[in-house]
């Protein structure tokens, strides 16, 4: 039996200036289960996608659908975690991890994940004096408090050292034995190696490829000559 579709994304539209389309007639469809990777250069439009995924911008033309429901109707957003790119947290929130999590959930709904990644010791240190790896884990914990069956994030490794950056792709391999993960990212390695199926923007025409297919893509995907 065929996986359930998690996302479909028909005919998409967006731009911010007509004369510009950032997105421009796209479909494709993201099933249940799995590792999905969205490459492309600066501007090309991967974190756009995802905030019009999440309903934070509106289509200018075509259709979005999550579990099945058109999202302007969709309301189960327990279902979908996001972790944003952290220096946008950073930027906006000045408190302790403990506070951050008592603004998103109750402390019995936290416990598990806080537990889960390893972060007792933070619950009382100021988020923007984390380090980026333990930054990167708070900010998945955040997105995992409701245990959603779809993971979203923008650059997760983005800023990260090597010993971060490889701790961060073991969780989230673990967390795919159980979840959708939608990965937005610019390291061609780290999807190469975890993602099933790739989207690639910003080439002259939007391709969905498997991994083993993306490596004779890469130099018109990034324009190199």
């Amino acid at each position: 039996m065929p996986s359930k579709e998690v996302i479909r994304v028909s005919n998409l539209t967006f731009y911010y200036r007509q004369e510009e389309p950032i997105i421009d007639n796209l479909s494709f469809s993201v099933f249940e289960g799995e590792f999905f990777g969205i490459l492309g250069p600066n501007g090309s439009g991967k974190t756009t996608l995802l905030r019009l995924i999440l309903g934070f911008l509106k289509p200018i033309g075509g259709k979005i659908e999550l579990f099945g429901e058109d999202l302007r109707t969709f309301k189960d957003w327990k279902r979908v975690g996001y972790v944003p790119q952290r220096f946008y947290v950073e930027r906006a929130f000045t408190g302790t991890v403990g506070e951050l999590f008592k603004a998103v959930a109750p402390k019995e709904k936290v416990g598990w994940i806080i537990a889960y990644l390893h972060l007792e010791d933070l619950l009382n240190k100021q988020f923007i004096k984390l380090s980026g790896g333990q930054q990167q884990r708070v900010l998945l914990a955040l997105a995992l408090t409701t245990n959603p069956d779809l993971l979203l994030l923008d650059e997760p490794l983005t800023g990260l050292d090597i010993h971060a950056q490889e701790h961060i792709e073991n969780i989230l391999k673990e967390i795919s034995k159980t979840k959708t993960v939608v990965v937005v990212s610019h390291d061609v390695s780290f999807v190469l190696r975890n993602a099933s199926r790739i989207l690639c923007l910003g080439m002259q025409e939007c391709k969905l490829v498997k991994a083993q297919e993306l490596k004779g893509m890469l130099k018109e995907l990034y324009r190199l000559h």
